[in-house]
């Protein structure tokens, strides 16, 4: 048995001692009481805007990321999905980490482009985590299956990034899996060592482990030995024949085996009253007391035991540990905007909107504007700067109020959300407009803008997404020939066959009520032949699929009132709007009113019923003639 025990003893502490070195290598080196394992500082450098990892660098998730950053100039580290770091970068030049191998060699590759300045990172809401300032910042991030880039760059958005970075990954527990190495490694180290110790000798054992103990049987006149052997047939021995008449059987006396002392019992080997002793089946022909007990190994049970159960400790815990392969796969794609990103939208838009208003700063207005509600107000401001030379008559200071978003699913710029709001100064009337970012470096900007009736219903915004083929085959018309078809109603009048398939909202009826109103009394001036009301679509419309399968569309139209003048005359603008554009050039041919529509309709599925015009508003954005 000794050499059984050196057998299992000396590997048992060999690989004692390398895993509690292991363990308390990496829980107390590596590792630490945070369970964040780090890369140390990299410097990390680029001529362009930018250092971006690759998207296929993050390939795994279900642990906590940390980016630490330092620069002499302030710094910003930010970690964002794909889809918004690609398009904020778009076609600048950057640099991107494509390799990173543990523990700190880094492979980049530099991507060409332009240099100038980007967007501040700081104002953009589609950062997951980020930092921003002078010294030192970090930012940490839960990571997610999916392709997300960690980006570093000097917080104005300038060229020269010249950053020292830190990359750690926390993985929860993993400072307890290490003390679990580290207290295996000291069982199997102390196992190993037990066992390699010298045991003491049990009372009664021969000093001599290969001797043979033997005892005469007088009865058989043969000696049996103590410990199972080989049987050996025993020579052949004459026994001496007494007289018949002492012919006597007699009992063979008390036999003591050999080895224990003269007039005291052999002590049995103590042995654990929880562990059953196996022992062989008995030979024939020989006596109980003659019989060798088997050999138990409990001690060595309990080793197998404990180190059975403490593998599967190791295993079970570290197997938790390891961060799962990332699976998402086919096109991304993730909601235009949160909720509570949305309403910092709209809260960010009262607060610039009547800044510009007061001032009637048409380039304030482009930080919060775009498309057809940027011309409308340009041309406002344009008009008020002409009329009301002494600002007395600017625009009351008003709120969207109570807005309810509508954020559908987007795979790519630009993205857009509607939104439905109350209107502080005018509680007969609501507010429905799309926000719109072009790429992910802009701000969210208002681009369509109307205002329904209070009593109007409106389409539920929650669960609105952007049209497929399938939705749009549903639907009753398509939004491009429903823009055409209203040019035309709204051309022709209610006359106009175009006419029946529409509901025209309170605005439209007034709008065509007044233009009919307007030609009458322009072709009874002298100088005045005939007046022309013509529509057009402008631009292409922005489509959205409510939950019921109806189509939320918005889009523009332009419209040019003209009118011929008498042969011999001419005509000239003298007081009102138009003088914003055109005061006191006579013009002989013609004069023209522009203006510009927004629009907001509700194309039901075929067989649903008519068009709905939700809203029409306008505004006079040019004045001429010929």
């Amino acid at each position: 048995m000794r050499f059984v025990r050196v057998t299992l003893g000396l590997p048992l502490a060999l690989v004692g001692v390398v895993v509690t070195l292991a363990g308390a290598a990496s829980a107390f080196w590596l590792v630490g009481p945070d369970s964040t394992v780090d890369t140390g500082e990299q410097r990390l450098t680029s001529r362009g805007l930018a250092v971006a990892t690759a998207p296929n660098l993050l390939d795994r998730h279900g642990f906590t990321l940390h980016v630490t950053a330092a620069s002499s100039r302030p710094v910003f580290v930010g970690v964002g999905h794909d889809l918004d770091v690609s398009s904020y970068l778009g076609r600048s030049a950057y640099t991107r980490v494509v390799r990173f191998d543990l523990p700190s060699d880094f492979a980049t590759q530099e991507m060409k482009g332009a240099t100038g300045r980007l967007n501040p990172p700081t104002g953009l809401d589609w950062w997951l985590a980020d930092a921003a300032g002078p010294g030192e910042r970090s930012a940490e991030w839960e990571t997610e299956d999916g392709a997300y880039d960690v980006v570093v760059m000097n917080a104005d958005g300038t060229p020269g990034v010249d950053a020292t970075v830190t990359f750690g990954v926390e993985l929860k527990g993993l400072f307890g899996i290490c003390l679990v190495v580290l207290g295996v490694g000291l069982i199997l180290l102390f196992l190993g060592v037990w066992l390699l110790l010298p045991r003491r000798r049990q009372p009664g054992a021969t000093s001599t482990p290969t001797q043979q103990q033997t005892t005469p049987y007088a009865g058989a006149g043969v000696q049996y030995p103590l410990v199972p052997q080989a049987p050996v047939s025993p020579p052949p021995v004459k026994p001496v024949e007494a007289p018949e008449e002492e012919r006597q059987p007699v009992a063979p006396p008390p036999v003591k085996p050999v080895g224990a002392p003269v007039g005291k019992e052999q002590p049995e080997p103590d042995e654990p009253e929880d562990e059953p002793t196996r022992r062989p089946e008995p030979v024939p022909g020989i006596p109980p007391q003659y019989q060798a007990p088997a050999y138990s190994p409990p001690r060595l049970k309990r080793v197998g035991g404990l180190l059975t159960g403490g593998m599967l400790l190791l295993t079970a815990t570290g197997c938790v540990a390891i961060p799962q392969q990332n699976t998402s796969s086919g096109p991304v794609t993730r909601a235009a905007v949160t909720v509570a990103d949305g309403l910092v939208a709209v809260q960010k838009y009262n607060e610039l909107n009547n800044r510009a208003n007061q001032a009637r700063d048409a380039k304030l207005s482009e930080a919060i504007e775009t498309g057809p509600t940027l011309a409308m107000t340009r041309a406002g401001y344009q008009i008020g700067r002409k009329t009301d030379e002494a600002g007395k008559d600017k625009v009351k200071p008003f709120t969207y109020t109570q807005p309810s978003i509508g954020a559908p699913q987007y795979g790519s710029y630009p993205m857009r959300f509607v939104v439905a709001s109350g209107v502080s100064t005018s509680p007969d009337s609501k507010q429905l407009g799309v926000w719109e970012r072009a790429t992910a470096g802009d701000p969210w900007t208002l681009k369509y803008s109307v205002y329904p009736s209070a009593s109007m219903k409106l389409p539920p915004l929650e669960g609105l997404r952007t049209p497929t083929k399938a939705d749009m085959s549903k639907l009753a018309s398509l939004p491009q020939t429903a823009a055409a078809n209203l040019a035309a109603y709204l051309t022709g009048g209610p006359q106009s066959p175009q006419a029946a398939l529409f509901t025209p909202s309170p605005g439209t009826d007034s709008l065509l009520n007044q233009r009919a109103k307007d030609k009458i009394a322009d072709t009874k001036k002298p100088y005045i032949a005939t007046a022309i009301d013509t529509f057009r679509p402008s631009g292409d419309p922005l489509t959205f699929i409510t939950p019921n399968g109806e189509a939320l569309v918005f889009l523009a139209l332009t419209e040019q009132y003209l009118q011929h003048i008498e042969p011999g005359s001419n005509a000239y603008w003298t007081s009102g709007p138009p003088t914003a554009f055109s005061s006191y050039v006579k013009y002989t041919q013609t004069l023209h009113q522009d203006y510009l529509h927004q629009l907001a309709l509700v194309i039901p599925a075929k067989g649903q019923g008519k068009i709905q015009i939700l809203s029409l508003d306008g505004q006079l954005v040019g004045a001429g003639g010929s």
